[in-house]
């Protein structure tokens, strides 16, 4: 966390620092960091995760999260709103028991994104 954002040599500091995302002061202090940790759900299969991937590692926009919940707080992650719930495509789909990738192949070929979301999955053809 701390390399990524400070270290101009990390490999990663260009999708961290160099986009302004710090470390707030109070976690440069390993005993405050890890006191947060503990009280905030750590468990040794997660990673810290924030909240807003535009925002800076900080108490109030950090949580710790599992790689599937990570992965769909990506900024590459496109999301909807549908009736006020805001979700990745992959979050609908797991919701309307569709499969992977339905939604952007919908969406790739024209469908709106209430469509999308909402035709459920066709019966397949007897032969």
């Amino acid at each position: 966390m701390k390399a990524r954002c400070e270290c101009k040599t990390n490999d990663a500091y260009s999708l961290y620092g160099r986009r302004g995302i710090s470390v707030c002061k109070e976690w440069h202090d390993f005993e405050t960091f890890e006191k947060w940790a503990k009280e905030n759900g750590y468990g040794e299969k997660l990673t810290i995760d924030r909240i807003d991937n535009n925002g800076n590692y900080c108490p109030e926009n950090c949580r710790w999260a599992t790689a599937k919940d990570q992965g769909n707080n990506a900024r590459s992650c496109r999301k909807i709103t549908y009736k006020g719930k805001t979700k990745t495509m992959r979050g609908w789909e797991e919701e309307m028991g569709l499969s992977k990738g339905v939604i952007y192949w919908r969406l790739k070929h024209g469908w709106s994104e209430k469509e999308a979301i909402e035709t459920k999955r066709r019966a397949p053809r007897l032969r």
